[in-house]
């Protein structure tokens, strides 16, 4: 065997089959040729799991060697066509970028890499000793800026939720099958932590870690919330309502006894903030973060356990209580991280505000969303059907989710029926349970009202981390890891990106080409003028069919904003101020930390105890005019469709460049520039938009919460035997006197930022395409630039080897 095969393999993650391979004298000459030879992998690879890996890497690396040489000379119904390709490179056609075609894309190595090796000489050779001309130094920042825009990469989030001990943890071990590196086991996981899960892109095959702490001051009014409700007894019961959640597995009192352990007894604030417990940890007195980097999975998983778990049975200290977010870099995980952050998200935010902050952040950027449960309890269990509760608003309009899953974890276990197989059993239980979970989710209403469900939004996977690992009860596929990972994959879409990389590359170089032409001025003017007059008339369209989204909004938030006026008095009691049954002193605790906390309550954590409600006046204040806008949002800023939305208006916006290159094929290389840019450019407004609705969507509590500080600040200031009316009689009031204006006040808010919205879309597409069209087209004839002749006709050699339908443009020249 010789180094090639050995390379691979290892690359692969596979090296544990080397002597396998050795033995078969397996070399480079005939290692391509398995593929395809089942049998033959089955003698090198018997392991199912392993082996579909190595099937799926061979299938690629033998792909990606394929030159689609005629690819370029189909006509439009897919028939070869004599002569084509000359006449295509006479009038070159420009189109967008859609998805990956599969067998036919550019390679990994052959695109992206090469791709960023060619543009590393292009920088190399921008950034040179400058000429004397102040017009090319010009030309030279906006080449390099473009440069760094189209290198940077924009990842998708997969948040995954669970109860624990739900098998999260194993489920992302399993699917990454990088061994053991999420710390697994009986014990129980801290919840209030935030594992980041990504690629290590770079090339030193180390697991790494990178742990971010809570502040000093965050964790010192920590410790202050958590000593006082010891001092106090909850006494009553009728504070102590099911919000409908199981038992907590955890107290937040045991946050003191896992930093602590037995000094954490009697201790004060001040005596548990010296600085002498922290001696192991200097990083989180000083504000840094803690790095961790090891050569094996499961080395890494060790260093991580007292960072990650709650096992309050060890005596060894533990540092979860002070831990913000651990983010995990794994090597050879580019086949389904490189564009992907997986993150095991808490089931909730946390009573530490910072934490919570990153939890409402993290989880209003994921694209995709796995809730994890017990296939036993993935219908009855309400956890996890109450996280998805809690979490609908982050996901929908204030966030960005495309797709929800159910992952009905530990399907091998399992009381067999003995007329039945054991493999009969789980798959029939599995064909059950998905359906009781596909009506159960049919039936949440508040998803409906957040998103457009289509036959792709929800799924229900039935796993088995277990038997895929064993190999013993279930065939792989049935396991249903592998429908997992191919999720996985299908999102990180590696060929796309190559794709985008490679044709935004593509483009700056034609650009730069098309610079060192010096006899089209003529040309040059009149194109450039019809493409200004695209630009207004492009510019025009938006802002009228901006102008009409702004009226629908405005007419369901006048709406909202008379009934809210009418019902706010009513809300707020039945909601928060005088529930049905919360008449004693607990509840005096309870309005008190919500009034202390600017109109939320984050109740603390008993172990044993049921989990008392969440309750947030400002949310509760901004139901009626949230109700009114939930079919525009829809409308206009769907996660996923098209329809009528603001996404759709963006993407139908366009200069017709590919007209213009049939009709001025003298100025193409300028023109393919001006494409790309305006795919890149419409590419990022989407994202934009995406980031700008989230704001407008949760502007409407924020701006109550603002209305109502006043009033918040002063009941928290009450003492006394009577202090519980007294709050509430604060908030009654106020909300009764300003009712009108705090309303009216949010609808304002919520349309200027539609306004701005507005304004921001038409003045960056203004400004950005105005600018490529001045450094394209009305530069001076004697520009002094690069030579990049070489790098062009490499990159035209990548640009060529991506799918026909792939390409933004058709080279000419």
């Amino acid at each position: 065997m010789d180094d090639y095969v050995k390379r691979k393999l290892q690359e692969w993650v596979l090296s544990e089959y080397i002597d396998n391979f050795k033995g078969q004298q397996i070399s480079e000459t005939n290692f391509k040729l398995l593929l395809g030879e089942e049998k033959a992998q089955e003698a090198l690879i018997p392991p199912w799991g392993p082996r579909l890996l190595f099937k799926k890497k061979l299938e690629e690396l033998c792909n990606n060697e394929i030159e689609p040489s005629t690819s370029k000379m189909l006509s439009p119904s897919g028939t070869f066509t004599p002569g084509k390709r000359k006449a295509d490179e006479a009038n070159p056609l420009i189109t967008n970028t859609p998805k990956r075609l599969c067998g036919t894309s550019l390679g990994r190595t052959d695109g992206m890499t090469k791709g960023k090796q060619i543009m590393k000489q292009v920088k190399s050779k921008l950034q040179s000793k400058p000429d004397d001309q102040q017009s090319s130094l010009k030309f030279k920042e906006f080449l390099s800026h473009k440069i760094k825009v189209l290198e940077t990469d924009k990842k998708e989030v997969v948040g995954v939720f669970g109860k624990t001990g739900a098998g999260k943890s194993l489920l992302i071990n399993t699917i990454l099958d990088q061994g053991n590196v999420l710390p697994t086991g009986d014990v129980s996981a801290c919840t209030s932590v935030i594992i980041q899960v990504e690629a290590n892109m770079a090339r030193d095959g180390k697991y790494t870690a990178e742990i971010e702490f809570i502040t000093q001051e965050e964790w010192e009014e920590e410790l202050q919330s958590i000593l006082a409700e010891r001092k106090s007894e909850e006494g009553n019961d009728d504070e102590n309502e099911d919000s409908g959640s199981d038992i907590d597995e955890y107290d937040d009192g045991d946050k003191i006894y896992a930093l602590y352990r037995q000094d954490g007894n009697e201790a004060t604030v001040n005596s548990l903030m010296d600085s002498k417990h922290f001696k192991s940890i200097p990083e989180f007195l000083l504000g840094k973060k803690r790095e961790f980097k090891t050569s094996q999975a499961e080395e890494l998983s060790r260093e991580l356990c007292r960072y990650l778990r709650s096992d309050i049975l060890s005596n060894e200290q533990r540092y979860w209580p002070l831990v913000k977010s651990v983010t995990i870099k794994i090597p050879n995980a580019k086949d389904l991280l490189e564009h992907i952050v997986l993150i095991d998200l808490p089931g909730n935010g946390d009573c530490n505000k910072s934490r919570d902050e990153m939890w409402k952040s993290v989880v209003g950027r994921c694209t995709a969303v796995w809730i994890v449960s017990e296939i036993h309890r993935s219908v009855s269990e309400k956890e996890a059907w109450e996280i998805l509760d809690r979490c609908v608003s982050y996901l929908g309009h204030g966030g960005q989710c495309r797709s929800i899953s159910f992952i009905c974890t530990k399907t091998d276990n399992i009381c067999v029926d003995y007329a039945m197989s054991i493999e009969d059993s789980i798959l029939s239980r599995n064909k059950v349970a998905k359906e009781m979970v596909e009506n159960k989710f049919n039936k949440q209403t508040k998803i409906k009202e957040q998103f457009n469900i289509d036959k792709d939004f929800f799924q229900v996977f039935t796993v088995s981390s277990d038997a895929y690992r064993k190999n013993d009860v279930l065939q792989p596929e049935d396991t249903e890891i592998p429908k997992l990972q191919e999720f996985l994959r299908n999102l990180n879409d590696r060929h796309t990106k190559t794709s985008d990389y490679v044709s935004g590359a593509y483009g700056i170089l034609s650009l730069i080409q098309g610079a060192k032409s010096s006899d089209m001025t003529d040309s040059k003017k009149e194109v450039c003028q019809v493409l200004e007059n695209n630009l207004k008339d492009g510019l025009e369209t938006i802002g009228q069919s901006m102008d009409e989204a702004y009226e629908a909004f405005e007419q369901c938030l006048s709406r909202g904003v008379q009934q809210s006026v009418e019902t706010c008095e009513r809300i707020a009691k039945d909601k928060v101020i005088e529930p049905k049954g919360k008449k004693g002193s607990g509840y005096h605790k309870v309005l008190k930390s919500l009034c202390k906390n600017n109109g939320v309550y984050k109740p603390i954590r008993k172990k044993g105890k049921k989990r008392l409600r969440e309750r947030n006046l400002n949310d509760s204040l901004a139901s009626c005019m949230r109700d009114l806008s939930n079919e525009t949002f829809k409308k206009y800023f769907p996660n996923q469709g098209k329809d009528s939305s603001i996404n759709d208006l963006i993407d139908n916006f366009t200069l017709d460049t590919n007209r213009l290159i049939e009709e001025h094929p003298e100025v193409s290389l300028h023109l393919i520039f001006l494409k790309t840019e305006e795919i890149k450019l419409k590419a990022k407004l989407k994202r934009d938009i995406r980031e700008r609705k989230k704001e407008v969507y949760n502007i409407l509590p924020k701006s109550i919460s603002d209305t109502m500080r006043p009033c918040y600040e002063r009941a928290a200031q009450y003492r006394g035997t009577d202090s519980l009316e007294s709050m509430r009689k604060e908030l009654r009031n106020h909300l009764k006197k300003f009712k009108k204006e705090m309303f009216h006040k949010a609808k304002k808010e919520m349309l200027d930022l539609l306004k701005e919205m507005k304004k921001h879309i038409v003045e960056e597409l203004e400004r950005e395409l105005q600018e490529s069209m001045s450094q394209s087209l009305k530069t001076p004839d004697s520009l002094l630039v690069p030579d990049v002749s070489e790098e062009y006709e490499e990159m035209k050699k990548c640009y060529e080897k991506l799918p026909s339908s792939t390409n933004t443009a058709t080279t000419t020249a």
